[in-house]
């Protein structure tokens, strides 16, 4: 049951992206008049098709993909259902900044979509840490249960008996003591923690263990947290999904300075497919629209790049034409763009690959 729910979710998603990146292309087309005779969702064999007033509107059977089929186009000019179209509704008849905006508009829709699922978990599950050190939670195996530390104290100080020293606690940060700032070696410490309780101050003896993960003693609870407030929502939205497209950028960029070294690093749908179901196994929903919002960025930065038969390329084709004042040979660009299209499907090749033999590993 719960591989077939992972494979509904990791469709579910993928179609999302594909469709809402396709949507941008096909309602900027429309919005410039440009005639579009197929709007399709997934590559192969169709599965379902309905025929508009102008469009035909397709859903086929491989969803790691789909395309908008504008006039004008490199890869449809052999196609008879548009060679009677008038010129000015093919993307040869519009201005160069409309050519930009119609390949772009994938790309920004793809953000669109991140931002409204990033600010929906937010706004609706988002937290953050509260101010003071508060015990949110402690696990059952945890040695502060024995010193009667509970949910919702509020720690201010610390005194280590080995050294003598007296630590004020004012956030979560303060209480990670680490042996180098104590002078100590030892796997534990022994302290007396002092917490407000219900207005009153309690002391509890305790031992705190050393933690080789990030080099400090703990105590053995999590920190409460509070929900964002709607403006927090928004910033952490966009200070999130900037830091993201950071680190997205400077890995495309790895890939092209070290692709061998870098490429080990990626993952394609195999590897998609093994993190959703790991996300959806949790239950946690919130999870989930994170993952949508991380891929849909991931996808739309990668349609940037300017390789033959992604958006970029053909932003770039627009911009150069535009510079030189004349178009660049049709022959030059359907090649290119079936070399590009043989790079990103090997690639894509190498990528699953590396997955498989992870998940077999």
């Amino acid at each position: 049951m719960q591989t077939i729910i992972s494979i509904i979710v990791f469709i579910l998603i993928l179609g999302s992206i594909i469709i809402i990146h396709e949507f941008g292309h096909f309602m900027a087309a429309k919005y410039f008049n440009v005639y579009c005779s197929q709007f399709s969702i997934g590559f192969g064999p169709k599965i379902w098709s309905n025929q508009g007033k102008e469009t035909e509107y397709e859903i086929r059977c491989i969803p790691f993909g789909g395309f908008v089929a504008m006039a004008g186009e490199d890869d449809q000019v052999d196609n008879e259902d548009l060679k009677d179209i008038p010129v000015e509704r093919t993307l040869k008849g519009i201005k160069t900044y409309q050519k930009i905006i119609i390949f772009a508009a994938g790309v920004f829709m793809n953000f669109v979509l991140a931002i409204v699922v990033t600010l929906g978990v937010n706004l609706f599950a988002g937290q953050l840490a509260v101010d003071q050190c508060v015990v949110g939670g402690i696990p059952d195996d945890s040695p502060a249960i024995d010193s009667g530390l509970e949910v919702g104290d509020i720690i201010s100080q610390v005194d280590v008996w080995e050294t003598g020293e007296s630590i004020l606690i004012y956030s979560y940060s303060d209480l990670s003591l680490s042996p180098e700032n104590l002078n100590l070696s030892s796997d534990t410490i022994n302290v007396t923690i002092t917490v407000l309780r219900d207005d009153e101050e309690v002391n509890l003896d305790m031992q705190m263990y050393y933690n080789e993960s990030d080099g400090t003693y703990k105590v053995g609870f999590t920190q409460a947290t509070r929900a964002m407030s709607i403006s927090e929502a928004f910033t952490y939205t966009f200070t999130s999904l900037a830091s993201m497209s950071v680190v997205i950028i400077q890995a495309l960029g790895q890939l092209v300075v070290n692709f061998t070294g870098t490429v080990s690093q990626l993952s394609g749908p195999a590897g998609i497919y093994q993190i959703t179901s790991e996300v959806t196994s949790t239950g946690q929903i919130e999870y989930i629209f994170s993952l949508l919002a991380m891929l849909s960025v991931n996808v739309g930065i990668f349609n940037l790049m300017p390789i033959p038969g992604l958006d970029g390329c053909q932003i770039l084709y627009a911009v150069v034409e535009k510079i030189i004042g004349r178009e660049l040979p049709q022959n030059l660009k359907v090649a290119l763009q079936l070399v590009g299209l043989g790079l990103v499907l090997l690639l894509m090749v190498i990528v699953t690959y590396q997955d498989i033999v992870r998940m077999l590993t």
